[in-house]
């Protein structure tokens, strides 16, 4: 059941339910989707958005992808945190199995809320078969259509929230600029940022391109299009971006800091710090080092089928197994 249509679903033994939107997701889980999901009455419900309804009843997985809103409560407006904070602790108690993408995150749930450890698996994500390096003939008519031709591009995609600091990837590449005038910075997501930061006239820049979303299918020439991909942030629950750019042949620079220390260790340029020096640092290693990234890119390679969703559905198909058992 969700509030909008997906094509192409596999098998015969598959029904969809699209539930009119209401106002906002809390209202829509328990009003629409609950009156269906009595009516339905399923053997497990499978809540792939941090919490339960209210009232759910039977057997139950829940997603929690990770849990910044108590561990960083200053990123989100004050109720908001609040709210979030007492309905995912609702829901982790009532659930049967949670579900996490990385231990950094099941030991977030661990720190901040009462539950068994047991209850809690972790399954990585998997990167799509669609993200592949794009033809060099792609990539070139990409950056004419952007109006890039000629330039060294650094990317970011992601919605822009205060902990991937932005500000800071700014002022780095404008201090690398003074050094290469061809580099440019490419800035894909929505502003996100709590407290406001100003994101309009930070990116007000004749060497930057900001675009609110790309279209999914446009995505592989996006990451294929970069010189390197920027995502610092300090607090996922996993990373997918990151590993989207790795599969497009793109290596990223990234914070050495929770999820992405772990899933991304030996697959990225690390930085230690949001420091706008430590930044620059990492960009340019990323931007000549062309024989680190390239055993980056064999490493990542060779570990493809690690980062698979097929490898992903078969170890939630465990867990649904594991249900029988409860």
């Amino acid at each position: 059941m969700t509030r909008q249509s997906f094509d192409g679903l596999p098998g015969k033994n598959i029904s969809q339910y699209v539930l009119l939107p209401d106002k906002g997701y809390f209202r829509w889980q328990n009003g629409p989707f609950w009156k269906k999901l009595k009516q339905i009455d399923p053997d497990v419900l499978i809540a792939f958005n941090y919490t339960l309804p209210l009232f759910c009843k039977g057997k139950s997985i829940l997603f929690e992808h990770d849990v910044s809103f108590v561990s960083h409560p200053e990123w989100f407006p004050f109720r908001e945190a609040v709210k979030r904070k007492h309905l995912v602790r609702r829901s982790l108690k009532r659930c049967d199995v949670v579900i996490t993408h990385s231990i950094f995150s099941k030991n977030e749930i661990l720190r901040h809320f009462s539950l068994d450890a047991e209850k809690i698996k972790v399954i990585y994500h998997g990167v799509d078969e669609m993200f592949k390096r794009a033809s060099s003939e792609l990539v070139e008519q990409w950056k004419a259509l952007k109006g890039l031709q000629g330039k060294r591009v650094v990317g970011f995609l992601g919605s822009i929230f205060n902990r991937r600091h932005i500000p800071e990837l700014v002022e780095a590449m404008s201090l690398l600029r003074k050094e290469d005038q061809r580099l440019f910075l490419y800035i894909a997501g929505k502003d996100l940022t709590c407290p406001s930061q100003n994101i309009d006239r930070l990116l007000d820049k004749d060497w930057i391109r900001w675009e609110k979303e790309i279209k999914e299918s446009e995505l592989p020439v996006f990451y294929s299009s970069l010189e390197a991909f920027a995502y610092l942030s300090e607090y996922e629950g996993f990373g997918l971006p990151p590993l989207e750019s790795l599969a497009c042949g793109t290596v990223p620079v990234l914070l050495n800091k929770a999820s992405l220390a772990e899933v991304f260790a030996d697959k990225a340029f690390m930085v230690e710090s949001p420091d706008v020096e430590h930044i620059s640092q990492g960009l340019e290693k990323a931007l000549t080092d062309s024989g680190k990234k390239d055993s980056m890119l064999t490493r990542f390679a060779e570990q493809r089928m690690d980062y698979s969703w097929n490898r992903a559905a078969a170890e939630f198909t465990r867990v649904l197994e594991s249900l029988r058992e409860i």
